[in-house]
């Protein structure tokens, strides 16, 4: 069992600092200031596709604020999870795949990818597969809004330290490793769980992060033809500062840009 799958059932406990609606609210702030008003979801609702969306509780809250949802995450248990969360009556689709091997049925309005998720992609290549994997996937105009953990997180407040949480059903305990010369932080987790309040399972496990930093963010953007249109530092409607530990970012994809399919059909035209 993987530590995101060890986690799910306690991830909620352990993310119980997390504003969901905050949070599903900034990205609504930035997808109304630099996309579009209508999409391709159902009823001309802007599609939006949650990429690492774990329990799915801000892509639930997005589901509310009127888009038409899809969450995608890697495991299994999570995403049972957050079916859980979302209940029946609503219509998020969820998907089991990788993020970086995306093989969607179509095109979307809006990617977002949330919490840290895009420092989990260690593999430079990986990441940029992803971002290219946006010229099939991704409509003219639409946009991907994102955050990365800043160099403080990385450096200050990760690097040495060691943290824990501990509730009723759950505990986890991890101690922090972050080498500036690879970019990479190890964080060495410990975690018990109960279902039944006497018996308890244990998982040790490594999860392993990258520091990207603004040059690279910007060169991979620029690489795949996309624009950056958008940084914000915190949850706030600012400019990035040196004292936030994330960065948002919205990036851009132009408007005359065809797609893949579009491309082939003017070819055969």
């Amino acid at each position: 069992m993987s530590a995101y799958d060890f986690l799910a059932g306690y991830y909620d406990c352990f993310q119980q600092d997390l504003d969901a609606s905050q949070w599903a609210d900034f990205v609504d702030f930035i997808a109304k200031r630099f996309g579009k008003t209508e999409g391709d979801g159902e009823g001309g609702k802007l599609l939006l596709c949650d990429l690492g969306c774990g329990t799915g509780l801000v892509t639930a809250e997005l589901s509310k604020r009127g888009y038409d949802t899809i969450g995608v995450d890697n495991s299994p248990a999570m995403l049972d999870q957050a079916r859980n969360h979302a209940g029946k009556d609503t219509k998020i689709l969820w998907l089991l795949q990788d993020m970086t091997k995306l093989d969607l049925f179509g095109s979307v309005d809006i990617f977002v990818s949330l919490l840290d998720t895009v420092n989990h992609i260690t593999d430079r290549r990986a990441l940029d597969r992803m971002f290219r994997s946006f010229s099939n996937f991704l409509n003219p105009g639409g946009l991907f809004i994102f955050d990365v953990a800043s160099r403080k997180h990385f450096e200050e407040t990760l690097s040495g330290n060691f943290f824990y949480s501990v509730d009723d059903d759950f505990a986890v305990l991890w101690e922090n490793d972050y080498d500036p010369k690879t970019s990479l932080n190890t964080a060495s987790l410990t975690m018990f769980g109960t279902e039944d309040g006497e018996n308890y399972s244990r998982c040790d496990e490594d999860i392993i992060e990258r520091y990207y930093s603004d040059e690279e963010i910007r060169e991979l953007v620029e690489k795949h033809g996309l624009d950056v249109v958008g940084v914000y530092g915190e949850l706030k409607k600012r400019k990035p500062n040196d004292t936030d530990e994330r960065i948002f970012y919205c990036v851009r994809r132009p408007s005359d840009v065809l797609s893949s399919s579009e491309k082939e059909s003017k070819k055969r035209r």
